[in-house]
């Protein structure tokens, strides 16, 4: 797994104590203590363990143990759990860079890393204990390095727990980590992530090479990762929608599953009912020449024929949802605002963008799904927390409507994480359409109104499920009545008393899978 499934120790130190205490005096009074061991105790695994401490500040710990070669004379661990006030955050790679063992309620990871020395064993293993809060953290070790931000020193993942997906190509930018998750305590609260966390049942990751006539790195192919959901089937009647993802600038086609969990979020959400299975295919914007443009070609000519002739997947644009952190921002700027017809649903994440023209705006109107906009509160990378939020407020000034969800961060994937996981559980292929038709007759002689109301709730993507719940009719502000809605219809009969004095509109409420809508006025006076 690409993150690793940790030895998960969930008995405090003080209650183990106990345990071996009592064994001991049952020993004792056996006869047995005195007698030679049979054989030495095995020696502790490498690669790193979870315990639960029930202590301050986290809850929880997590010990790396790692071999490194006899001339190496100190390794230090390099992680991504350095924290800070919010409000100490004045500019990119500022703030109080407090390791986790000064974690404090309310803090954000934040940038720079720092290295923090390992204590070498009479094994030879090298050692580091740490508390850590809730999350998804990346790792690496380095080697005789001197340097407290590890520049210019080599990186080491951990052999005892590798990425399952390893850069496709040699000179693939971004460095491999390892990655380690960590569970939430309930008696020491930090994050709530538990949608990150590993799951049992899970479906396939596998990287593909495609031809790539636009591709120069390498030249004349390209690289995707592709995950299939779990219980994917590749026969079944209706075709699976497509999440597609950018990564941004330094990094590669594996970041969002090796880095990003975006498998994990998304399988976690359909196990939470809310989300409906899809495919998600990771993509790789360098070795692309035309830039944003020339990504944006690559995925309309090369990566849609590929991924649609070769998965169970949907070819209608309601179907596709695009989503990119930094430079994939921008790149999903380029798309929402001069592409917008090839996906129903557009998210970009920790990017400024650049101001939407009137014509750029009128498209974003038609947008068939729907459009998400969020960053870090604290991203002062080129101001993109300003830029971002200016920009959203700006769209949605001319018209646009939009999502707009922002979280306490920088520019880091604790930051991508919950962006994503808002993306699936609030917009990506949930819209839905709401049509309403009304029939009205007098009702006696007292100028009452007998009215039928019959609204059609429809998903805008290709769903398995059918929209549930109830809607509401009302005329103008006059509450009419509800009804259920039942294979997509829900109808409602009432007598008005003194007639219709407006038109009608049908309110969906939305259900666990599908958001709502509102249908158009219909004037049955």
């Amino acid at each position: 797994m690409p993150v690793a499934r940790p030895r998960l120790s969930l008995m405090p130190p003080s209650s183990r104590r106990l345990r071996l205490s009592l064994m001991a005096a049952l020993a004792v009074a056996a006869g047995t203590l005195a007698a030679p061991a049979a054989s030495a105790a095995p020696a502790a695994p490498l690669g790193p363990t979870v315990t639960r401490t029930d202590q301050p500040p986290t809850g929880y710990s997590v010990t790396f143990r790692y071999e490194a070669p006899d001339d190496v004379q100190q390794v230090h661990i390099y992680g991504d759990w350095f924290y800070s006030r919010p409000e100490n955050i004045p500019c990119q790679d500022c703030g109080d860079a407090r390791p986790p063992a000064e974690w404090q309620p309310g803090d954000v990871a934040a940038t720079p890393w720092h290295i923090q020395a390992m204590e070498k064993g009479s094994d030879g293993v090298w050692t580091f204990t740490t508390p850590l809060p809730a999350g998804t953290f990346r790792y690496a070790f380095t080697h005789d390095c001197t340097n407290e931000l590890a520049t210019g020193c080599t990186l080491h993942d951990d052999p005892a727990n590798p990425w399952q997906i390893q850069p496709q190509y040699p000179g693939a930018p971004g460095a491999v980590r390892s990655t380690i998750y960590v569970p939430a305590s309930t008696k020491f609260p930090t994050y709530d992530t538990g949608y990150q966390a590993p799951v049992a049942k899970i479906g396939t990751l596998e990287s593909r090479r495609y031809t790539s006539p636009l591709s120069t790195n390498p030249p004349g192919v390209h690289d995707i990762v592709v995950y299939t959901p779990y219980g994917y089937d590749p026969n079944r009647a209706k075709p699976y929608p497509t999440l597609y993802l950018s990564h941004g600038g330094g990094d590669h086609s594996t970041a969002w599953t090796m880095q990003g969990v975006a498998h994990l979020i998304l399988e976690n959400a359909i196990q939470s009912g809310v989300v409906e299975p899809m495919v998600i295919v990771s993509t790789d914007f360098n070795g692309l020449p035309g830039g944003n443009e020339g990504y944006v070609n690559e995925l309309r000519n090369n990566i849609f024929p590929f991924v649609e002739q070769n998965y169970h997947v949907s070819t209608r644009p309601q179907d596709r949802a695009f989503g990119g952190f930094s430079a994939g921002g921008s790149r999903a700027y380029t798309i929402m605002y001069n592409h917008t017809d090839l996906f129903g649903y557009h998210a970009a994440w920790s990017a400024g963008g650049p101001a939407a023209t009137q014509a750029q705006v009128d498209r974003m109107k038609s947008v068939a799904g729907g459009i998400m906009i969020g960053t870090g509160l604290q991203d002062r990378l080129g101001n993109i927390a300003e830029n971002s939020q200016r920009n959203a407020a700006a769209l949605r000034a001319a018209g646009v409507e939009l999502d707009e969800y922002n979280v306490p961060g920088v520019h880091t994937w604790h930051v991508w994480r919950p962006l994503l996981n808002h993306y699936l559980r609030a917009l990506a292929f949930r819209t839905t359409t709401t049509g309403l038709d009304v029939e009205a007759a007098p009702a006696g002689a007292s100028h009452n109104t007998r009215v039928r109301a019959t609204a059609t709730v429809a998903s805008v993507s290709t769903s398995v499920a059918t929209p549930a719940g109830k809607v509401d009719f009302y005329a103008g502000d006059t509450y009419l009545g509800s009804a259920p809605v039942r294979n997509g219809v829900a109808t409602m009969n009432t007598v008005v008393q003194g007639g219709l004095d407006a038109p009608v509109v049908a309110h969906y409420q939305g259900d666990k899978l599908f958001n709502g809508s509102q249908s158009a006025a219909v004037d049955a006076r």
